[in-house]
């Protein structure tokens, strides 16, 4: 029954989606490993880095990473002082807040890992979303245009 759902599965799923573990860094790089791994280990090959879910949940180095899943390596001084405390309470993220930068700063952090996120989930549905018409994350289509000198 199992390998029958992974076989429907893998019509609608990337090749291998579900075979690997994905981590995106902070530059867009893509890693895929295929073998179990803690996050700690993760965090000692990439040193004042913390390991994220999509919904911003930072994960212990305790845990082991699944396949199937995608897992943000964002620096330390990005994720703030949760990743060192684990979850803060309301009034340490408004010190947070504060004292690490403005609110376009965290406005803009956000912004960017929800932009990764939805590129990552846009490539595992996009042959689902065809079928429906949804339209997909927006880029940019731009095109060069030459100066065009007046010689009067």
């Amino acid at each position: 029954m199992r390998e029958t759902i992974k076989c429907c599965m893998s019509c609608i799923l990337p090749c291998g989606a579900l075979d690997v573990i994905r981590i995106v860094h902070a530059n867009g790089k893509v890693e895929e490993i295929s073998h179990a791994v803690r996050a700690g280990e993760i965090m000692q090959a990439y040193p004042k880095h913390v390991l994220r879910k999509p919904p911003a949940v930072i994960v212990p180095p305790t845990a082991e990473l699944r396949k199937g899943k995608i897992y943000f390596l964002m620096p330390v001084s990005s994720a703030g002082r949760e990743g060192a405390a684990g979850v803060g309470k309301e009034e340490e993220e408004e010190e947070d807040m504060q004292s690490h930068g403005s609110a376009t700063d965290i406005a803009s952090l956000l912004l960017s890992d929800r932009y990764l996120s939805d590129i990552l989930s846009e490539k595992a549905s996009s042959q689902r979303d065809r079928r429906r018409g949804r339209v997909g994350v927006w880029r940019p289509h731009l095109e060069s245009i030459s100066e065009v000198t007046n010689d009067f």
